[in-house]
């Protein structure tokens, strides 16, 4: 079988799209977490980026979880460069980013665990990688790295929108409990999006979303959780990675395939404020502190 690369020569290089150094960025960084691999978090990730461009939005996602399921590997990528080349210096952006389907640009995993790499230092350096494109975006979809350490956790809550996925088996439960927890209490968000994902229906997915806010609801204080989707199991999305595709564009009348849809029109239809800080995720901003 001959695996779809969506290579296409008609594609924009990042580099050509319109932006400025001296304006305000346009982009709004969403990052998808969970306590641990195995819940959905990177299929919710890659098929939200693209979905959100076939809408005509200007997305990008950035592949932080590497693995042989992760989500570049997952649209039929193998490609030689990664983030780990830009965090090293070897390479920018523009020379590292993977032209996706749809105009979707895809910033490859790398062969080590990102989490273990996203410290201050780190994060300098990819403000600097990324700063020259925060207005040739409008969404950078971050696949998170699947743990629930501090660097991970700090990077999953500077950016605009932090979005933990709940499946719901109590050990999936659990994770998802424990993020949020780490993410109120020790990073003081305020607000955290929850997408619910392989459930019976929405009314389940309505449901589990419930109860996990009225667990959480114990240490919560000032943070809102908000449910701003569900994703229903589908024996399509599992049949599409088998095919290193995507099941928005193997199967785009799939159960699964329109949630993601209507995930990402709720999503592009919200008002997200852009994080302040010189440490925002990748630094969309101008970076303050030092090292």
């Amino acid at each position: 079988m001959t695996i779809a690369t969506y290579h296409r020569t008609d594609a924009p290089n990042l580099g050509d799209l319109p932006g400025s150094w001296g304006q305000q960025r346009s982009a709004r960084v969403i990052s998808i977490a969970c306590g641990r691999s195995g819940v959905g978090k990177t299929t919710i990730a890659a098929n939200l980026a693209l979905s959100l461009s076939r809408m005509h939005r200007r997305a990008m996602l950035v592949d932080c979880d590497p693995g042989p399921l992760d989500a570049t590997r997952s649209m039929g990528f193998d490609p030689q460069e990664s983030i780990d080349d830009v965090i090293d210096g070897r390479l920018t952006v523009d020379q590292i980013v993977v032209d996706g389907p749809e105009a979707l640009f895809v910033v490859p995993a790398g062969s080590t665990d990102v989490a273990g790499r996203v410290d201050l230092s780190a994060r300098l350096k990819l403000a600097d990688a990324f700063r020259p494109h925060r207005r040739s975006l409008d969404f950078v979809i971050v696949d998170t790295p699947g743990s629930g350490d501090p660097d991970t956790l700090d990077m999953v809550a500077s950016a605009d929108l932090a979005v933990v996925v709940l499946a719901p088996d109590s050990e999936r439960f659990m994770d998802a409990y424990g993020t949020v927890k780490l993410l109120a209490l020790d990073h003081d968000l305020a607000d955290i999006a929850i997408i619910t994902n392989r459930t019976a229906d929405e009314a389940m997915g309505r449901e589990l979303f419930r109860r996990f806010r009225d667990v959480a609801g114990r240490f919560l204080g000032h943070t809102m959780l908000n449910h701003i989707g569900n994703v229903p199991h589908d024996e399509r999305v599992r049949t599409a990675a088998a095919r290193r595709r995507l099941v928005v564009d193997q199967y785009p009348n799939a159960r699964a395939a329109q949630a993601m849809a209507q995930l990402s029109r709720s999503i592009d239809s919200m008002a997200i404020p852009a994080t302040a800080g010189g440490d925002s995720f990748f630094g969309m901003e101008a970076v303050a502190r030092a090292g």
